[in-house]
């Protein structure tokens, strides 16, 4: 099964597109997956935000998944922010042969310790 990460009330999401992690276990191992998903949740306090399977039920009792499929996708938004905070670093695409397609997926990476600055 397979999570992309929604906020029902704004009606966007990180799809996590092109990132080499999809699944519960990825997404949380992930420092760049964990990163962006912090950085989502604290963007909007008091939203209603949910892990949306591919297979299942929607999290929300008034959003369907099929409506999920078109919120607006801001994954390659938050990397870009990210990256300009310095907590993520972008090195283009993973060279892979064994990747159909080649250079399909984003060779993204964090920074921390070294490349952010803490809040005090």
């Amino acid at each position: 099964m397979t999570y992309e990460l929604a906020n029902a009330d704004r009606r966007v999401k990180l799809s996590f597109y092109r990132l080499p992690a999809w699944k519960q276990s990825e997404l949380t191992c992930c420092p760049v997956t964990a990163a962006m998903t912090t950085a989502f949740v604290f963007n909007y306090p008091g939203d209603r935000i949910a892990f949306v399977p591919d297979i299942g039920p929607s999290p929300f009792h008034d959003v369907a998944t099929d409506d999920i499929d078109g919120f607006e996708d801001l994954t390659d938004a938050y990397i870009v922010k990210l990256v300009k905070d310095g907590i993520l670093s972008d090195h283009g695409f993973i060279d892979d042969t064994e990747i159909d397609p080649p250079k399909h997926l984003r060779d993204i990476r964090t920074t921390w310790p070294s490349g952010a600055q803490r809040d005090e």
